[in-house]
């Protein structure tokens, strides 16, 4: 959206590549916002590949949706705001797909307050960053179908993100599918907020460690809630 965007203010053309596997609602508001959209592969990291292949053989701009340090920059601007909200903030559950959102934020609050933690949080069934971060290397990982199409898929090779994550995330939750959608269900049920499964992964990381964790002594916590796009039916049936 945010490229779409770019490129409308700007006047010039471009190609957005998603993955197969894209949720029909962003695909809509892509497309609404007069985006020149095409597919390939049903992993992200395929996609990823394919479409900076083309802007090579075509003399392209490829902008990475995280492996770019100003990408990175650019989602670190979450962490200005943060503090400028919540100076004394003791710790930030962020979703982790390729990394760019946590490793802007991470850098940021990091150099601001090392002792404010950083923790990851990815889907069970697509938790690519934490298995290349335990083996020491970017690895294909487990890729499994997930309500977190925002961050489910691989991760590109020599990608920034692997780096930054390693050195600045303290800890790191996996959540499974009906931890998410029991988190969806409870943001919607308490505050009448609808969260795509991304979204709802970071909420249910949350849930989950404040259980594992009691005596974590995190009082002053941030959310990140990433996102609202979820088909209206897929959502429909996850809560109601």
């Amino acid at each position: 959206m945010a490229v779409t965007y770019g490129l409308e203010q700007l006047g010039i053309s471009g190609t957005i590549y998603l993955p197969e596997s894209v949720s029909e609602r962003k695909l809509n508001l892509l497309r609404r916002n007069g985006a020149h959209v095409q597919f390939f592969g049903d992993d992200s990291v395929y996609t990823e590949q394919y479409a900076r292949k083309q802007a090579e053989e075509r003399g392209q701009v490829y902008i990475s949706p995280y492996n770019d340090s100003e990408v990175v920059a650019g989602q670190g601007t979450i962490g200005i705001e943060l503090l400028d909200q919540l100076p004394d903030l003791d710790a930030v559950f962020v979703p982790v797909g390729g990394g760019g959102m946590i490793s802007g934020i991470a850098g940021y609050l990091k150099a601001e307050n090392p002792a404010i933690r950083i923790i990851g949080c990815l889907p069970a069934n697509s938790p690519v960053m934490l298995e290349s971060i335990e083996a020491g290397k970017i690895v294909e990982g487990t890729v499994l179908p997930t309500l977190s199409d925002g961050t489910v898929g691989g991760i590109e090779e020599g990608a920034i993100t692997f780096d930054i994550c390693r050195q600045y995330v303290d800890d790191w939750m996996l959540v499974s599918e009906e931890e998410i959608q029991a988190g969806m269900r409870l943001l919607f049920d308490e505050y009448n907020l609808v969260i795509e499964g991304a979204a709802g992964v970071s909420l249910a990381s949350f849930l989950k460690y404040t259980k594992t964790n009691p005596h974590a002594n995190l009082n002053r916590i941030v959310i990140v809630l990433c996102g609202g796009n979820v088909d209206v039916d897929q959502f429909k049936r996850l809560v109601f």
